[in-house]
Order: C-alpha cells, then sequence, then structure tokens
C-alpha cells in the first residue's frame, strides 16, 4: 500500500474533476479545488466542497501550493497550460465527460494518475449500484429536451445520455446527428412528446433567451405534468452526478399520471 505521504499533490482546476477527488483521492492530497466547486448552481457537491480547500487557479496560486499535478480542462487555454509545464507541474487534461462511459474511462484514468485506482475502483462500483437500484418506466416514454433560445438537445448531450439511461427516447435525436440544434415551436408543437424535460427552474425572469420556453402556445400544448426539470448542477459534466440525474427524471416520469 502507497504511503499517503509518498502521493502527488494535486491542484484541479477542472470542476468534473472535483467530486472525484472528493470521493476517493486521499484527503492529503488536495491541495485545491475549483472555487466554482463551492457553487451549489454548478455542483451538487457544493456542500461537500466547504471542506476542502479551494484555488482561485491564478498562476501565483500554482506557484504558492507546489502541487505535483494540475488536473486542467480539454478546453483550458494551451498557452497557460505551456507556462504550467514550464513552471515544473505535470498536466493532467481531462474531459467534461457527455456521458456515463466516458466518464467512467476518465474515473479510472484520474485514480491511476494520482495513485488511488483501487479506489477509484471502488467508486465506480458505488456508481453502478447507484444507478442499478433506478427502476425504470415499464413504458418508453417519448421526451422532447428544451432548452432557451429554441435550442434541443441531440445525440452525444449529457441530456440525451440521461434520457436514455432513464428508459426514454429523446425526440432531440436527429438525421443530422447534431449534438444541439434549434427547433421551431411549431416543430416543438407537432413533436408528439409525453414530455418536454426543461433545464431552467420555474421563476426565472423572463429574457430574450426564454421566449421560447414561456411561449403560451408551448404552455398550452404541454401541461403542467408534462413538464420534467433537471437542474443544471446536474448537466456540468457526466459521471459523478449521472445517477442523481437519471433517478431524478425517473421520478418525475413514475409519479406522472
Amino acid at each position: 500500500m502507497v504511503r499517503a505521504a509518498d502521493l502527488p499533490r494535486i491542484v484541479s482546476l477542472n470542476l468534473c474533476a472535483d467530486p472525484y477527488l472528493m470521493a476517493f483521492a486521499a484527503k492529503s492530497q488536495i491541495a485545491a479545488l475549483t472555487h466554482l466547486s463551492r457553487d451549489p448552481d454548478l455542483s451538487v457537491y457544493a456542500e461537500a466542497a466547504q471542506a476542502f480547500p479551494v484555488s482561485d487557479g491564478q498562476i501565483e496560486s500554482l506557484i504558492e501550493l507546489q502541487p505535483d499535478i494540475v488536473i486542467v480542462s480539454s478546453w483550458s487555454d494551451p498557452m497557460r497550460n505551456a507556462l504550467i509545464e514550464r513552471l515544473g507541474f505535470q498536466l493532467l487534461p481531462l474531459d467534461a465527460a457527455q456521458n456515463f462511459a466516458a466518464a467512467r474511462e476518465e474515473i479510472m484514468r484520474l485514480g491511476v494518475a494520482i495513485g488511488r485506482a483501487d479506489e477509484a475502483r471502488a467508486y465506480l462500483a458505488k456508481l453502478d449500484v447507484a444507478m442499478a437500484a433506478i427502476e425504470k418506466p415499464k413504458t418508453k416514454p417519448r421526451i422532447l429536451p428544451l432548452q432557451r433560445r429554441n435550442v434541443t438537445a441531440g445525440a452525444g448531450h449529457i441530456i440525451d445520455d440521461i434520457i436514455s439511461r432513464a428508459g426514454g427516447i429523446n425526440l432531440g435525436r436527429h438525421k443530422s446527428a447534431d449534438t444541439m440544434r434549434r427547433i421551431s415551436l411549431e416543430n416543438a408543437l407537432a413533436a408528439q412528446a409525453e414530455f418536454i424535460l426543461l433545464n431552467e427552474k420555474h421563476g426565472l425572469p423572463d429574457s430574450r433567451g426564454m421566449e421560447f420556453l414561456t411561449h403560451p402556445a408551448l404552455a398550452q400544448h404541454y401541461a403542467a405534468r408534462q413538464r420534467l426539470v433537471i437542474d443544471n448542477n446536474l448537466l456540468v459534466c457526466a459521471g459523478a452526478s449521472t445517477p442523481r440525474a437519471v433517478k431524478a427524471l425517473v421520478e418525475q416520469l413514475t409519479r406522472a399520471p
């Protein structure tokens, strides 16, 4: 067994990696999580993150913390990443996984990189147990995901993965195979969806972007019982929050008459 003192110290600049580190890294390894990890609008693990140090991610902060590994996102500024490497810190880029299968691979990659492969494997087993415990609807409900600015989510989007794992059919999928695309109000009304899936909380102030979701025709066509909601903090990336997102969706589907 590797001693905690011999494990690499980590700074996370990747919000998706934060819940993994909280779950299976040794606490002494975590030099800092992202400051966003404490934002409940972005993370369902914001309360747990209060028990861990956070960093603003500035180069000066990294120099002060002196981590062995800095976890970044695959879309992070390449010039900044190059500077981090020149300072002698090892970079570990991770994506914001859009499906649970991809997240599983990233969890194990992270576990190996930080010397906690067995713990990462055990964590994955817990996620699998949580997923397996969700009882899907007996039928396959037809669901149309809708977002502000006339956008729907298709194949390859995290919402598509959640709908599929909840036993539903995503009507946002299209022969163009676009991950996200615009949909007209007319097509949204004609979709023959049993439910629409939103990720906006009720009661948010109107804006130009919200005109689509608050249109009277949409409200008339899809009654309140046909409206499903998944909070945005469950949609930042697949992985840690996927069982919770799937469970939240299934609970709404099975409550609906």
